[in-house]
């Protein structure tokens, strides 16, 4: 017998979720999106908009690819309802391209925030927020102002 109970739901979707920053990206597991994002699943991120799993395993890859050695460690998680919000640290080596950017060797280390929305099991969206400002800092694309 299972528990279908309110917290029990949230439980679950707090366990989906967190697979995504511990084995799709920390085991380089594309394959896990199929079993949980909806076939239909929005992905919302600092390159646009990806509509559905071929798409959202696309951008996904691409990471991977700039960072194939990248692990995310969860932070904080909460959850409510269907929603889902989770604080990680990655950390990683640039060592392939990344949106134009050739490889530069360094190691990055930046928090990073997503919300998702749980339908049937399945992620159904996601709205990723990367501190992209520190990570291209890291990358020594930018400079700060001094201080």
């Amino acid at each position: 017998m299972t528990d279908s109970s309110p917290t029990a739901q949230v439980e679950a979707n707090k366990q989906l979720v967190r697979r995504i920053p511990e084995e799709i990206f920390a085991e380089g597991n594309l394959d896990l999106l199929d079993e949980l994002y909806a076939e239909d699943a929005v992905e919302r991120n600092a390159m646009g908009t990806h509509r559905g799993r071929l798409a959202i395993r696309e951008s996904y890859s691409s990471f991977l690819t700039a960072f194939p050695d990248v692990s995310q460690t969860v932070e904080n998680i909460v959850a409510e309802g269907d929603l889902v919000a989770v604080r990680i640290t990655s950390r990683g080596t640039h060592t392939g391209e990344l949106g134009g950017i050739e490889p530069t060797g360094a190691e990055i280390e930046v928090q990073q925030m997503f919300f998702a929305r749980i339908e049937d099991g399945g992620i159904a969206e996601r709205w990723f927020l990367p501190d992209n400002l520190s990570l291209l800092q890291q990358l020594g694309v930018i400079d700060f102002p001094p201080t």
